[in-house]
């Protein structure tokens, strides 16, 4: 296994881990909606339910006291809309979490294309190259028996064999 491959296997293992690190983010943030819906909603009952009990108490208590009744009305209201503003600013951040969600999501399909994209590039350049180093080595392969033969062809030579010989009998001495 070359460098090139190691790199490009290094790459991939790198993406992956991101791709890995996104979905967690991806399924932690599902699990808070869930959370804050699941709060959003029992918030809600027990307003209600607080209300209701207040108003029945008021009737109770006022009957035929028109000036406590419409105080209570208008506390009703108020509690109303105040409820009314908390589900529009929960439902807010509900559509913001959710617009987040599609564009971590548009991200990270754009980054596996983009990777996808640059591995066959990777191939292509390889599949290229593969040819011209196959050339290149059987090139210095023909030059190494060259030379190799023009150094025999050398040795061969008288000047160079009585050299040698002389060393030899300087050894022997």
């Amino acid at each position: 296994m070359n460098v090139k491959d190691k790199i490009v296997f290094g790459l991939l293992i790198i993406l992956i881990a991101g791709a890995g690190y996104f979905q967690y983010l991806s399924t932690e943030l599902n699990k808070r909606m869930d959370v804050l819906n699941e709060q959003d909603k029992a918030h809600v009952d027990v307003v209600h339910q607080e209300f209701r009990e207040d108003l029945r108490k008021l009737n109770l208590q006022f009957i035929g006291r028109g000036k406590h009744v419409r105080q209570a009305q208008k506390d009703i209201i108020s509690n109303s809309e105040l409820i009314q503003a908390m589900t529009d600013s929960l439902a807010s951040l509900i559509d913001d979490v959710e617009y987040q969600l599609n564009v971590l999501d548009r991200d990270v399909q754009k980054r596996f294309r983009n990777v996808e994209n640059d591995i066959a590039d990777v191939a292509e350049d390889l599949r290229k190259h593969k040819p011209r180093v196959k050339r290149q080595f059987s090139d210095i392969e023909q030059e190494v028996t060259s030379i190799d033969n023009r150094v025999k062809e050398m040795e061969v030579l008288p000047v160079i064999q009585k050299d040698k010989a002389k060393q030899a009998e300087e050894k022997s001495k």
